[in-house]
């Protein structure tokens, strides 16, 4: 600086010190609130920069549709969102068997979440976060808590008791007003005895103006199905909207201890059963609603095995471990279809076509249990939005006792590329006329280069009207002039083959499936009309 500028600044200073004074810490004050919004400025580019790190991980799981950018920016589009089924995704998914060589650890967050805290008489508007403190500090999660211990809640969450897990996944709902008339919510059962090749259904039903109903189909070979319906009213405190324990007329289910007791004690019908679920292989609630229909489903018991007794007037049937299984259902059911299908089994010899990457032919798969479920929904006459669900596929398996002490485990969700029925023939008969039965069923399904392939070899068929007919029987309050569609229920062997991340998945077992179909017209003659 030059000596006249020098003089002329010591002169300011000495004629006016207070004022020169000011104007030096205004100055500073300005250049360290540029320092400061030029530091958060440059950390605010990098996180958005940087797309694989929020909070702490190397991977970070988003809800479809949230761009990570504007989320690490409090962009609108990251408030109040959440990822459903979160328990089920971190314990049986990324925690699973299938990823445990990849992933070191997976904490699930609540991150900067609105809340409002009472306290002295006043709300204070607040905000906060919140994670389980062993997963966080696995995980390196930049909020955790130092010293932070987890607390038996937290426990319970990791690893719920099979009670507890059924009673958090199977309980009923309480349905929106302006969907109550058309509402319809059920337990629903199904057995196949490999002894003496007898199966069933069994429903608890309840629908939306206080009526329901126990519908039961028991077949057993070389004899007609037996339907049973028994209507029934729905009084207050029957259904458990915080439990999987509810009570339908004459039956009753109840979650003892992590297995369900089925009990119906009418005189057309006497049951006694116990399903013990097999561990890890349920699939959590979902639900779906459209313009017209809501839809939800879940699966506790993708396999399990059932005991004790069935005593009607025309049949009398002793279980001892046979197959099981047990989903829910809820939801608006008109004009609705689909498409559905379970089986299960042990493993069986590889194929020749897996010689090239696997051991030899004939060597028994390192699975020694599997389970597969697809379905898909579809509304009649209703187009994207409607509510209905594109078909998907899931597949479980648990490995040898030797290998894997735990249960089943979480395998696969895939998209359902292609469902074939072939080998039609002439089926039941059903309002005085025969309609058409495929002779088996093919699903294809796969993602990437994962894919499986069910082919399942039709054994027995009943049928029933649509629009008249549940998952066991007549519905309460079917109306008449229902359409021309006949529900199928397909029984009988499936064979499941397929890779998943390179391993070859090949189990066999028994299999249920359903489906609709067109019931042929007849003529004026009395001909039928294909």
């Amino acid at each position: 600086m030059s000596s006249p500028i020098w003089m002329l600044a010591w002169r300011s200073l000495a004629d006016r010190p207070r004022r020169s004074l000011l104007l030096l810490v205004g100055y500073g004050i300005g250049v360290a609130v540029m320092i400061a919004l030029l530091s958060v400025g440059d950390a605010l580019l990098a996180q958005a920069r940087d797309r694989d790190l929020v909070s702490g991980g190397d991977v970070v799981l988003l809800p479809e549709g949230v761009d990570p950018s504007v989320l690490k920016v409090n962009g609108v589009t990251d408030l109040s969102f959440t990822i459903q089924q979160a328990g089920f995704i971190t314990r049986e998914i990324l925690l699973g068997p299938r990823f445990t060589p990849a992933i070191a650890a997976a904490s699930p967050q609540i991150t900067a979440r609105q809340i409002y805290v009472r306290a002295r008489g006043s709300v204070v508007p607040a905000i906060a976060s919140a994670g389980i403190p062993s997963l966080d500090e696995a995980a390196g999660v930049t909020a955790a808590v130092p010293g932070a211990e987890d607390t038996p809640r937290d426990h319970a969450w990791l690893a719920p008791s099979p009670a507890a897990l059924i009673d958090r996944i199977d309980r009923f709902h309480r349905p929106p007003q302006a969907a109550r008339p058309a509402w319809a919510e059920w337990d629903y059962f199904n057995f196949v005895d490999p002894v003496t090749g007898a199966y069933g259904y069994l429903t608890l039903l309840a629908g939306g103006q206080e009526r329901g109903g126990v519908l039961m189909r028991i077949k057993q070979p070389g004899r007609a199905v037996e339907d049973i319906a028994i209507p029934a009213a729905v009084r207050s405190g029957d259904l458990g909207f915080d439990s999987a324990d509810q009570r339908i007329g004459p039956a009753q289910v109840r979650n003892a201890g992590g297995r369900y007791h089925v009990t119906v004690n009418d005189p057309r019908a006497r049951v006694d059963l116990w399903l013990t679920p097999d561990p890890g292989f349920y699939l959590p609630p979902g639900e779906t609603a459209g313009d017209t229909v809501i839809s939800g489903y879940v699966v506790p018991a993708v396999r399990g095995r059932v005991r004790g007794e069935i005593r009607t007037r025309d049949t009398s049937l002793r279980l001892e471990r046979a197959a099981g299984y047990h989903d829910h259902n809820w939801g608006t059911w008109r004009g609705v279809t689909w498409e559905w299908g379970e089986a299960g089994g042990e493993a069986m010899p590889l194929p020749a076509s897996h010689s090239a990457t696997t051991a030899a032919e004939g060597d028994v798969l390192a699975h020694a249990v599997g389970a597969v479920l697809y379905g898909g929904l579809h509304v009649a006459g209703s187009g994207p939005g409607a509510g209905g669900r594109p078909a998907a596929l899931f597949v479980w398996e648990r490995p040898r006792a030797d290998s894997a002490p735990r249960g089943g485990a979480f395998l696969a969700a895939m998209p359902v590329s292609a469902i074939r029925y072939g080998g039609w023939h002439p089926g039941p008969v059903l309002a005085g006329r025969r309609v058409p039965a495929p002779a088996d069923v093919t699903v294809e399904a796969g993602s990437g280069a994962d894919h499986i392939s069910v082919h399942i070899r039709v054994r027995d068929v009943l049928a029933s009207i649509a629009g008249q007919a549940g998952p066991s029987g007549p519905l309460p309050g079917a109306g008449r002039g229902a359409p021309a569609v006949a529900f199928l229920q397909l029984r009988g062997e499936a064979q499941i083959r397929g890779m998943v991340d390179g391993r070859p998945v090949g189990f066999a077992g028994p299999a249920a499936a359903e489906t609709f179909v067109p019931i042929p017209a007849r003529t004026a003659a009395g001909t039928r009309r294909p």
